[in-house]
């Protein structure tokens, strides 16, 4: 049985949930995951993003949300920054813990499938490599944030639009859940 890592670029993912699901839809996280490695076995989900500033009206529901997933087995959060911009926050470090963690897991033959959940084009190279190694990449987001080069690359593109979001969205309060809110 093929062994699944699953790379989630968390910004990408509440961009898609807010824009195609609306800001009221809470997602069941162990059923996403689940949902991704298709039966598959799973070695981890990996977790990205960068904690909000505290300045944030979301930032401690937000840092809730990171704290819970560092609870879930078979989960591992990662993050980076964000810096100042003018008037805005910017994410760094985040893409490039990404690259090297499909990379490092690559060359460690840790797992046969990556699903990268990301519409960032910059990874197809990634991806091109760690192919160039035996692996089969999957990428998958929602299409509005899908990039030609990426899903291109990928041997499977499936985008999230098509995935069954009724059967994932968490039950009950006691579920910790994404996107995060006040």
């Amino acid at each position: 049985m093929d062994r699944v890592a699953v790379f989630i670029d968390g910004s990408n993912l509440y961009k898609g949930l807010v824009s195609t699901l609306g800001t009221e839809y809470r997602l069941d996280f162990v059923q996403f995951v689940q949902a991704l490695a298709g039966g598959r076995s799973l070695l981890r989900a990996y977790y990205y993003n960068a904690p909000l500033p505290g300045e944030d009206p979301a930032a401690k529901a937000h840092q809730s949300f990171l704290n819970y997933l560092k609870r879930v087995p078979y989960v591992t959060v990662r993050l980076g920054r964000l810096e100042r911009r003018g008037e805005g926050f910017v994410e760094k470090g985040v893409d490039i813990q990404i690259a090297i963690d499909l990379l490092r897991l690559a060359y460690a033959d840790a797992y046969d499938v990556a699903v990268l959940v990301s519409g960032d084009g910059d990874f197809a190279e990634v991806l091109r490599v760690i192919q160039d190694m035996g692996k089969q990449a999957e990428n998958t987001t929602f299409q509005s944030l899908s990039s030609y080069r990426l899903a291109q690359q990928a041997d499977r593109y499936f985008p999230l639009d098509e995935l069954p979001w009724e059967r994932l969205r968490a039950r009950s309060m006691e579920q910790e859940v994404y996107p995060y809110s006040d």
